[in-house]
């Protein structure tokens, strides 16, 4: 069976403590069975993305990779969908509302629900979740990975800033100096400019096939195109 179980540890050497000599308890957890979580969900938007699956999945902490999960069939807006995870195993910290990459790692995560203390199944209440993608999570990969030193406002590589005020704008539905398509087409990988710089690294003034080397930052780019580019 899963315990919790509290020490207070009454020696004065040995209590924890921090630099306000505030004492906290040594909480020591044993969890040797497995459990389940179940919830109700209402789906707002569409998630069919091709190359990605809506999994409700279980994570060991810090890992990209679900211990356990289950495809979610998403039905219309107004529907209530019940959803159970079953078998998660004790390492497992949070159950999350995720896309799931073919290579089966947490692209975005829509919804997240920590079980880190949970010692028996458990029921989420009833959520409402809109399967978008933030955009900020885009504007960051162009942020940490530099693009904006050579597309931001004190440049503006082939007409394109990046900067956060005006990125979105100029990618989504913008016509690529460079090629017949455009920069950002919605729902279409194959008919957009930027994975084809980011990924195929077409012969360009500068390089780009380096700069995004992050596959999950590739992957999370595919999936916000997919489901539409949305802002």
């Amino acid at each position: 069976m899963k315990k919790t179980i509290l020490a207070f540890i009454l020696s004065a050497t040995a209590l924890p403590s921090c630099d306000s000599g505030d004492i906290y308890p040594v909480r020591i957890e044993e969890r040797n069975d497995n459990i389940a979580i179940s919830g109700d969900f209402i789906l707002r938007g569409d998630a069919g993305a091709q190359n990605f699956s809506l999994c409700l999945a279980a994570f060991e902490e810090d890992n990209a990779s679900p211990v356990v999960w289950t495809n979610v069939i998403k039905g219309a807006d107004t529907d209530t969908v019940h959803l159970t995870l079953s078998n998660i195993p004790p390492q497992s910290v949070a159950v999350r509302l995720c896309l799931l990459s073919i290579g089966r790692r947490s692209i975005y995560d829509f919804f997240s629900y920590d079980i880190s203390g949970a010692v028996s199944d458990a029921e989420i209440p009833l959520t409402e979740v809109a399967l978008k993608i933030n955009y900020g999570k885009i504007q960051d990969i162009f942020e940490r990975n530099t693009c904006t030193a050579c597309h931001g406002a004190e440049s503006g590589g082939a007409g394109l800033l990046l900067d956060a005020a005006v990125s979105y704008e100029n990618l989504v539905n913008r016509q690529a100096l460079n090629s017949g398509k455009m920069r950002v087409e919605p729902f279409s990988t194959d008919g957009s400019f930027l994975l084809d710089a980011l990924v195929y690294d077409i012969p360009l003034s500068h390089p780009h096939g380096s700069i995004v080397y992050n596959q999950d930052d590739i992957n999370l780019l595919r999936a916000w195109i997919e489901l539409g580019a949305e802002q």
